[in-house]
């Protein structure tokens, strides 16, 4: 399993921007993507065909302007990750039923000996 981040930097200073903006955020909260910061999302994958199929979504809904970038993370990667910050926080917990779901849909994923993902 691993984690799709999804992070844009959108124009906002139209009225239009904004609601194309929002409406972006809530089509990826729609999706299963758990808000990191304000312009970061994050969402498990079991595969990377799973990885795929939210690259397609993601890509469909994504707004005219702005710039999207999606990176894939292995759980490894994303286990060794550090909050920062004054005030001691947790960090995100993966939803249960989406972690489910996605596990009775995808088969295991084929991983190298140093834990790299293999596309083909």
């Amino acid at each position: 399993m691993g984690w799709l981040m999804a992070m844009f930097d959108l124009p906002v200073l139209l009225e239009e921007e904004r609601k194309e903006a929002a409406r972006f955020r809530k089509a990826l909260l729609d999706d299963g993507f758990i808000m990191i910061q304000y312009s970061v999302y994050s969402r498990p994958c079991v595969s990377l065909e799973r990885m795929a199929k939210y690259y397609n979504k993601v890509k469909s809904y994504a707004p005219t302007t702005g710039d999207i970038r999606l990176l894939f993370f292995t759980d490894k990667q994303w286990g060794m990750s550090k909050l920062v910050c004054r005030v001691p926080k947790k960090l995100e917990k993966v939803p249960e039923q989406i972690e489910f779901f996605d596990a009775l849909n995808e088969k295991e994923p084929k991983v190298d000996d140093d834990g790299n993902f293999l596309l083909f």
